[in-house]
């Protein structure tokens, strides 16, 4: 299970910013199927990559990565399993 909500959050950036995927992609050097693949959950971009996209949009890793809004809960099960 992931903790993520990149998924979700990009997604929702790119609509808000009226951002299109393969407008991102040119940005990044990718193609638009790997932006697909990411706003649909089947992978997450390397950190590099991450903090590429986090720039174009103006949004903070955390945000995009939806880990603001984790529960304390599961932090200290998290830690636990460290």
């Amino acid at each position: 299970m992931s903790l993520s909500k990149f998924p979700e959050n990009l997604r929702f950036s790119l609509s808000n910013n009226e951002i299109s995927q393969q407008k991102l992609a040119d940005y990044l050097g990718t193609t638009q199927a790997t932006v697909s693949r990411w706003v649909n959950g089947e992978c997450e971009p390397e950190l590099s990559m991450l903090i590429e996209i986090c720039l174009y949009l103006d949004e903070t890793p955390n945000e995009l990565l939806g880990f603001d809004n984790l529960p304390s809960e599961v932090i200290s099960k998290y830690r636990e399993t460290l």
